[in-house]
């Protein structure tokens, strides 16, 4: 997908940020918010396989009900095709901040008292999402 094009006359895509197999994330902007918005994407390509989208969907629909200031929020979920190829689109709300990567490549040195408060924010984060019903495991945390 290329920078510019337009989904469902709402999001236009700004910039490219990561691509896996058949899923790429994307920065937009969401032109009824003027918001920037991070958009998912699942195609039906050659690298696509169906356990990709039974993923891609539970990740939606969890994403749906959480609420918590550390997560980044659901905004909407659609089916859409691009370059004639039938795509599944994710909407979050974008979080302006490096990565934890970015920062210590920066090199950025941490104080003992900053590494607790960084590991208390994460276990926040985890603690919420294992209280939910039925919890949820991420399986996926990296600086990045």
């Amino acid at each position: 997908m290329e920078v510019g094009v337009l989904l469902v006359n709402r999001y236009e895509i700004c910039q490219q940020l990561s691509k896996k197999a058949a899923r790429q994330t994307f920065l937009a902007k969401d032109l009824h918010t003027q918001q920037l918005v991070i958009v998912k994407t699942l195609q039906l390509g050659q690298e696509f396989q169906w356990d990709d989208l039974k993923l891609f969907e539970r990740e939606a629909k969890t994403l749906q009900n959480l609420n918590h200031p550390g997560i980044p929020k659901y905004l909407d979920y659609f089916e859409a095709e691009i370059d004639n190829i039938k795509s599944f689109f994710l909407i979050q709300t974008y979080i302006d901040a490096p990565s934890l990567e970015t920062v210590i490549r920066n090199g950025r040195k941490f104080s003992e008292v900053e590494v607790i408060e960084l590991a208390e924010s994460f276990l926040n984060i985890l603690t919420y999402l294992h209280e939910q019903i039925p919890p949820i495991i991420h399986r996926d945390i990296k600086p990045s």
